[in-house]
Parts: C-alpha cells; structure tokens; sequence
C-alpha cells in the first residue's frame, strides 16, 4: 500500500459543522418560496374578479336607479317643470349615499336640474361619458366609465321614444376600493397563516423523513475496512431506501472486490517469488571458447512462462544446448520447464545424441505431464574443436543459420513430434537428426515464439 493510500486511510470524517448549509431549511424555504408565489397568483386572480363582481353589481344598481327615474324625468322636461326635476335628483341622490351629485340635462346636455343648484343657475352642461368596460351592461344609448375615485352613469330620458335629454349620476368609487383592500388583506392573513402554521410542521416532517440520513451516515462511518459490510436498517420504499439497499449491496460488492484484491496481491507476490527462481534457473553466464561464444537473452510475456533455454557441457570437445517453449504460460508453464529442465539433465547423464534423448525425454514426460500440455524443444551438440554441430527438433521452430561473411541466410528444420503429446514408438518412428559444420563467420539462431 502506497504512502497517499495510508494517508488516505487515516483522514478523519467529515464533520457536520464543515457542511452548514442544511437541507431541512433549504427545502423549507423552496416550499415558502411556492405557497408565496401560489397565494399571490391566487390573491391576484381572486381579487380581480371579485373586484370585478362588486363593480359590476355597484353599476347594475346605480344604472337600474338611473333607468326607473329617467321615465317620469321625460314627462318633466316638456313640461319644463324644474322644481320636480330638482327633486327626482334630490331623491335619487337620497336613496344612495355614496351618490355624489344626479343631474338632468336637455338635449344639448344643458343641466336643467341638479342636486346642486349652482350647476344650474350657472348653465353648466354635463360632460359626455364614454364607456370603458362592461359594454353588456348597458342598453342602447347608455354609458359608464370610471375615473380616480368617481363612477360615471348616463342614461338616456326618453318620451314616446325619443331622446328628450339625459339623466346623469356621479358616484363613489370607495366601496370597489374597499372591497379590493380587504381582499388584499385577506390573502395576504392568508398567506402569513400558512407560513406560520405550515412552516413547523414542514420542519416537523423534514426531521422525520430525513432521519435515515442520519442512520446512513452513522453506519457509513462504522464500517470495518477488513470485512466492508452496508446493511443499514431502513426499509422504506422510497429514494432513501433504495440509496440504503444499493449501498448494501455496494458493501458486498466491495467487500468481495477487497478479498479479490487481497488474492491478486497474494498471487502477484507469488508470482515475483517464481520470477525470481525462474531467473536464477535459466543461466547466468554463457560459454566460451577460442573458436566459439554463446549469447542469449530472455523475456517473459508475464511474470513467469514456460520458454528456458540450457547448456551442458559434456566435456572438452563437446557442449550441448537446448531452446524450449512449454505450452501454457505463468505459473502452469514455469512448473512443466522445471519439470523438463530436471528429466533433460538427469538423462543427459547417459545419453547426449539429439535425436536418442529427446525420445528419451519424451519417454518419461509423457507420464508426469497434464494431458493437452506439450512442450517444443531444439537440442543441439557442438563439438567445440572441430565445428561439428548435431541437432534435432521436438516440434520446435527452425534452426536458423547465417554465414556472416557472404550474408547468406539457411533455414533447417528437422521432423518431430512436440514433447509429452505421443506414445513414445510414434515419437521415435517420426524424430530425426541434422548435422551440419560450423566455421569461423558462422551464427547460428535459435528462438521461441
């Protein structure tokens, strides 16, 4: 385990003081934030049409007091008798106390009677109403509109059908006021009651659901690194649970990849112990003559395989040397080399002819090798003085030979059957024996796949 990975171990916890922000407020406040936002869209909504209802009734009253005494103000006015005029105003006016002024005009708008004398006596005309809203309200020849505080109503005075002048109201507007500044208070009342009650008990709710967070955390912080185990004691069907069964089955998982870890590392130091003996096994030194030199060199694909190479030196004249490749590779491979390294050089004790030991070898590692094993071997015999070289092949691959002085390259390749794969009178039926001389600018190349 590596120094940042021991540090890495011993780091405390987080601790809650480092994460302030929590998220019962956070969500606290998004839901007061919506109720806010809700109420007032709702307020809004619910205040303009009840606005709306209020007017719309305050007109229908004003204009159906208007129409009742526009019919006996048209009889009035032919008659030109003002002082009844004036008191049909007066009435009207009486009947509605948030009536400001009522007046009737003749058809040049010219008061002829008025809740107020002066608007009379001063031949003031009343000013043309032009309808704002609430067209369905209104009859032919009718109008309405508001302005400021004031409610504008003009309705025709007719007699036999015909448009002798105009009766005039002007009315408050406080009541439509009114009733929009208690609506307004009253959603806002509302609103305030609903943070105020809902928002202890969101609180309230929060603390309850989020509680597994809690457990989860604890748990998390109990865990044995030497046997990782998650199994956090809640069972609610919703996101809180689900992120508790994943994280126990996250700690099986883990726990299962921590024993596979600890295995491969148990493996790898294996390995390198094999490596080591692998390369203290092959050789270390390479023999040398007045008229010859061995040279070699060795690459495992993994941390251990089954290519080795040997020499044996019989005496002064002659050396033999050997190239191997066992089927398999890693461990498998290197025990099945130990194995052929041990039977070639006990029986190289008794025999040194290429094609005679080989046989001999296959002879006895035909019994000590797993079935679908097989090892391909070149074993050659070089006479040191006179630059006679014997050679066979197990299956191997071809024996390379290059005349440095011309370039010239030979390639010898001799029949064989690869090493534990036949009976031992098919082997020897099939192996043979090469033979060729060595001079001065000769190399020859042997190798494994």
């Amino acid at each position: 385990m590596t120094d940042k990975q021991i540090n890495e171990l011993q780091r405390d916890w987080p601790h809650p003081k480092d994460f302030k922000r929590s998220m019962r407020v956070q969500i606290s406040l998004y839901v007061s934030a919506m109720i806010l936002l809700l109420m007032l869209i709702t307020g809004y909504v619910v205040t303009d049409r009840y606005v709306e209802t209020v007017t719309i009734n305050l007109v229908e009253k004003l204009l159906m007091q208007a129409r009742a005494y526009s019919g006996p103000s048209g009889k009035l006015l032919i008659s030109s008798d003002a002082l009844l005029l004036n008191n049909i105003c007066k009435k009207m006016a009486s009947e509605n106390t948030e009536v400001f002024w009522v007046g009737i005009t003749d058809q040049s708008n010219t008061f002829l009677a008025h809740t107020n004398l002066k608007e009379v006596i001063s031949g003031k005309r009343m000013k043309t109403v032009l309808s704002n809203k609430f067209y369905d309200l209104l009859m032919e020849g009718e109008a309405f509109s508001i302005k400021k505080d004031t409610i504008f109503i003009s309705v025709p005075v007719k007699e036999n059908n015909v448009v002798i002048g105009r009766l005039g109201v002007a009315s408050s507007s406080k009541p439509i006021a009114a009733v929009k500044e208690n609506s307004i208070k009253a959603v806002a009342y509302i609103t305030i009651g609903m943070l105020l009650l809902g928002l202890p008990f969101i609180m309230m709710l929060l603390n309850r659901k989020l509680k597994p967070i809690a457990v989860i955390t604890d748990n998390l912080k109990r865990i044995s690194f030497d046997n990782i185990q998650l199994d956090i004691p809640i069972k609610e069907k919703n996101e809180l649970g689900y992120l508790a069964e994943t994280l126990k089955v996250m700690g099986s998982k883990l726990n299962l990849a921590q024993k596979e870890i600890i295995e491969q590392e148990r493996i790898s130091r294996e390995l390198e112990i094999a490596s080591e003996i692998q390369a203290n096994i092959l050789p270390r030194f390479y023999p040398t003559g007045s008229n010859f030199e061995f040279a070699g060199s060795y690459y495992s694909a993994k941390e251990v395989g089954g290519d080795y190479y040997d020499f044996i030196d019989y005496d002064s004249e002659n050396i033999g040397f050997l190239v191997a490749d066992v089927s398999g590779k890693s461990l498998p491979g290197m025990l099945v080399m130990l194995l052929t390294r041990d039977i070639v050089r006990n029986l190289s004790r008794y025999q040194r002819e290429p094609a005679e030991l080989l046989t001999e070898v296959n002879r006895e590692l035909l019994s000590n090798i797993k079935k679908g094993m097989f090892v391909t071997m070149f074993y050659g015999l070089l006479n040191k003085k006179s630059g006679q070289f014997k050679f066979a092949s197990a299956g191997h691959n071809p024996l390379i030979l290059l005349d440095v002085q011309s370039g010239k390259t030979n390639l010898f390749k001799t029949k064989g059957f690869p090493l534990g794969m036949m009976a031992p009178d098919k082997f020897e039926a099939r192996i043979e024996a090469g033979e060729i001389f060595l001079n001065d600018n000769s190399w020859l190349i042997q190798y494994t796949d």
